[in-house]
């Protein structure tokens, strides 16, 4: 009697090299965590009562004297009561006393496979005039991207929240901390495509391009301050 064919198991390892690595941060609520002091210093240290922060938090930070410095950072601790803000100069910052802080709910990202960032993209443009006898360039930066792929998985909360983020064109904050690496890297960015691709077996994949919006917060995770 012949025996049967042996089946053959198909496994799809998910997250890998990135597996907690990768994480996507929800919208800030209204900030209520007052901060009554930014130091001027590169980062800034904020001075907040029992803030109760963790290094490589992210935060989002407001004020109304001076809405500049209004945006997404990461943390690192120094006392209960003052953390530095990653990605925030305050060498000319002055006197802010009215800045308040929220923390932001962070979703583990696991799901992505793979993922490509092109942080700084520089072109060049000839300005050259008829009054110059040899050509002239000028570099100029352009804003950096993310690509990410992976597992698409209906119904999960973060999923379901970059696409949202998609729809309404919102600018999300996202870190990655590559395995083995102890710098954590910051990122903030608008979703410019989301694409879900089926394939066979009822797996479906899922591709995200984002276009990087201000600078890069780089954080030491072991030390602190980069």
């Amino acid at each position: 009697m012949a025996q049967a064919p042996k089946k053959t198991r198909i496994s799809t390892k998910r997250g890998t090299p990135f597996t907690n690595q990768t994480a996507v941060f929800d919208l800030p609520d209204v900030p209520t965590n007052e901060i009554t002091n930014l130091s001027n210093s590169k980062p800034a240290i904020a001075t907040s009562l029992a803030h109760g922060l963790s290094t490589s938090d992210a935060i989002w930070i407001e004020s109304e004297t001076n809405s500049a410095i209004n945006g997404y950072y990461l943390v690192s601790v120094n006392t209960e009561d003052s953390f530095a803000v990653i990605g925030l100069n305050g060498e000319d910052l002055g006197t802010i006393t009215d800045a308040k802080f929220t923390k932001l709910i962070r979703y583990p990202f696991c799901d992505a496979t793979s993922i490509k960032i092109s942080p700084i993209k520089t072109t060049e443009k000839d300005v050259t005039t008829n009054c110059d006898e040899d050509p002239v360039t000028e570099v100029q930066k352009e804003s950096g991207t993310i690509s990410m792929s992976g597992l698409w998985m209906p119904d999960k909360k973060v999923q379901d929240f970059l696409e949202e983020m998609a729809e309404a064109t919102e600018t999300i904050f996202l870190t990655v901390k590559p395995k083995k690496s102890k710098t954590l890297r910051g990122y903030q960015g608008k979703i410019t495509s989301f694409d879900q691709d089926g394939k066979s077996g009822d797996l479906w994949q899922f591709s995200i391009e984002l276009k990087i919006v201000g600078r890069q917060r780089k954080l030491d995770t072991t030390s602190g301050v980069i």
